[in-house]
């Protein structure tokens, strides 16, 4: 029988009609508004709805809608928004809150619900633990503005079309601002555009059928780059796994290749992760997406502090040595990097996922933001991808997940300090060992699946090879 999910700062991910019913999504909605009431002191609250395009999104939608009318909240319907447009658009609007139906990039056959406090971010662990005590809650109804892509024909979705899904349309409810052009209009207003523009960049991108569609059309005009685009319908049928890693984007990297087009990128379902396809046609390690926007934003900020988290690669942490500044870590999980992000203020910060978080225009991770940063950095240096990564310092890091049934891991953590009591052990999050070699292993549970993982890294493969054939020797 599989563990149920649980809801954490990352939110509930399940399969639909399965580990997530109609009458969970009512539950965590009842709960997170009473959150809101007893936090804002505000007893009809408005909050903004987003989902990332899969098929089962239109249906979890409904559910949503009609439990937030009964219980007599305000509801702007975003309908297909990347998930950093609604963190961005709650705050900018000011918004009480905002709900996300969204499983990230897990596989199809799932989905789920994040949840946005009124300033634009991920709840905290402790909210997230009051969500878990109210989710049995209920209260009680009022009436839905609907809003950009909220017009409904027969089964509640729009026929679509690439008209229907640029960020300039100009089909949008008087009702709604278009978040979409106000997110990306931010965007291009914190890179040198005109830098961007002299390169006259062709790229491909592979939006995977889900939110990205509806920005990148009006984003990419903006800097003025050429777009060849792969699974551009914004239907939830996706072209490939949702995982951006090399193995499910063999055909934008097979084009890229064949077409000698300049770079590509990959976005996953809800758009807050990228990765990069070189120019070679290679799909570059999802680490680089992150040191490379750190790269640009300190070489213009010296000296300003970062934040990355526990398991991802040192290579932002020798670039920051690079221009003085100091790299903070922070625990695995985007409201936990956000939260250091905001007590260092820091410039900028970030997942080794892919996820790139610019606080300037958003404290979230964004792949739009991610692009524009690595375009400006490439016309900046006249550089090809390969030529702009092959200055970072070099490292083999490998990573494992492990499922948690059967296993505590709580055994497991005291057994890996015993087997490596040389190291130096940080114990905010599972536990991280740090070598006088510089490799280094993480092992923490998911914050999404019933599974924990181990990532490390060093400066041989033969290192780190070793020294998890040694971790997982603690895990039975």
């Amino acid at each position: 029988m599989p563990i149920q999910p649980k809801f954490t700062v990352s939110g509930y991910r399940g399969v639909w009609n399965d580990t997530l019913t109609p009458e969970i999504a009512q539950k965590y909605t009842r709960a997170f508004v009473r959150f809101i009431r007893e936090d804002e002191k505000k007893e009809n609250p408005t909050i903004l709805i987003g989902r990332d395009g899969r098929e089962t999104g239109p249906e979890i939608r409904k559910v949503i809608l009609e439990e937030l009318k009964n219980l007599g909240v305000n509801t702007v319907d975003g309908d297909i928004l990347p998930t950093p447009t609604v963190l961005f658009s709650v705050k900018k609007h000011g918004y009480d809150g905002g709900i996300i139906i969204t499983a990230s990039h897990n596989p199809i056959e799932y989905n789920g619900l994040k949840f946005v406090n009124n300033k634009g971010l991920f709840l905290e662990e402790v909210v997230a633990d009051k969500i878990n005590e109210y989710c049995a809650e209920d209260i009680g109804g009022r009436d839905v503005v609907y809003g950009s892509l909220g017009s409904r024909d027969g089964d509640g979705q729009r026929k679509f079309s690439a008209e229907n899904f640029r960020a300039d349309r100009d089909n949008i409810s008087a009702a709604v601002p278009n978040f979409l052009k106000e997110h990306a209009d931010q965007i291009v207003a914190n890179v040198d555009v005109e830098l961007i523009k002299s390169k006259k960049f062709k790229i491909a991108v592979d939006m995977i059928n889900a939110s990205a569609c509806v920005m990148d059309s009006y984003f990419f005009e903006q800097l003025g780059v050429e777009v060849i685009p792969f699974n551009n319908i914004p239907n939830g049928k996706f072209g490939h796994k949702p995982e951006p890693n090399t193995e499910n984007l063999t055909d934008i990297a097979k084009f890229v290749k064949e077409s000698k087009t300049e770079l590509g990128f990959a976005h996953d379902p809800d758009a807050d992760r990228l990765v990069m396809i070189n120019e070679l046609g290679e799909v570059v390690f999802e680490e680089y997406t992150i040191v490379t926007a750190v790269e640009n934003v300190l070489s213009k900020n010296p000296g300003q502090p970062i934040v990355i988290n526990l398991s991802t690669s040192r290579m932002s942490i020798d670039v920051a040595k690079k221009y003085g500044s100091e790299c903070f870590l922070a625990k695995v999980g985007e409201p936990n990097v956000v939260r250091e992000i905001i007590s260092h203020n820091a410039i900028i910060g970030g997942e080794g996922n892919g996820g790139v978080i610019f606080p300037a225009v958003n404290l979230a991770r964004d792949s739009f933001m991610g692009i524009a940063l690595i375009l400006e950095l490439l016309a900046k240096r006249n550089q090809t991808v390969s030529q702009c990564i092959s200055a970072f310092p070099k490292y083999f890091m490998k990573k494992g997940k492990w499922s948690l049934e059967g296993k505590n891991l709580k055994d497991i953590i005291l057994k890996m300090k015993n087997q490596f009591k040389e190291a130096k052990t940080i114990e905010i999050d599972g536990i991280r060992l740090d070598f006088s070699s510089g490799a280094w292993l993480h092992l923490h549970p998911s914050n999404t699946e019933p599974i924990f993982r181990l990532y490390g890294e060093a400066k041989t493969e033969t290192e780190i090879e070793a020294l998890f054939k040694q971790a997982e020797l603690t895990f039975s």
